[in-house]
């Protein structure tokens, strides 16, 4: 049986065991590093949904009181489509007293599908539109 080999400038060339299993072992070490900060910046991309989502819930509140003087408690009266029918990582709620003129709360709050540490993740709205949460 004959033996193929590289040849390089008379030279045989190659990768020997153990430099292969030097390098798996480096990209296993930089993927451990690297995962947190992954996971980190996947959940401050979905943060984005919430901010998206309260400024719409806001907008929706500011039309509401333009038409009716005071604030809504419920987001499907509000003339905005219900974020919480398409929303993958949070649910939305608004509070407002009855007949409310001063102000309201919308909260966006993490589900529990979330990875560990951002469970309980809350993001809210007020009337004034100054969004406060964990990763803001």
């Amino acid at each position: 049986m004959k033996r193929f080999s590289i040849s390089f400038f008379g030279r045989k060339i190659g990768f020997t065991l153990t430099e292969i299993l030097i390098v798996v072992i480096i990209l296993g070490i930089l993927a451990v590093l690297a995962l947190p900060m992954m996971v980190k910046t996947m959940e401050k991309a979905k943060t984005g949904e919430a901010v998206s989502n309260l400024s719409l819930i806001r907008t929706g509140q500011k039309i509401y009181f333009l038409e009716y003087g005071f604030f809504s408690g419920d987001i499907a009266s509000l003339n905005v489509e219900d974020p919480n029918s398409g929303s993958a990582y949070f649910e939305y709620d608004v509070t407002s007293g009855v007949g409310a003129t001063s102000d309201f709360t919308a909260t966006a709050d993490r589900k529990d599908n979330a990875p560990s540490g951002y469970e309980d993740d809350v993001y809210t709205i007020q009337k004034d539109g100054v969004i406060t949460g964990p990763l803001l």
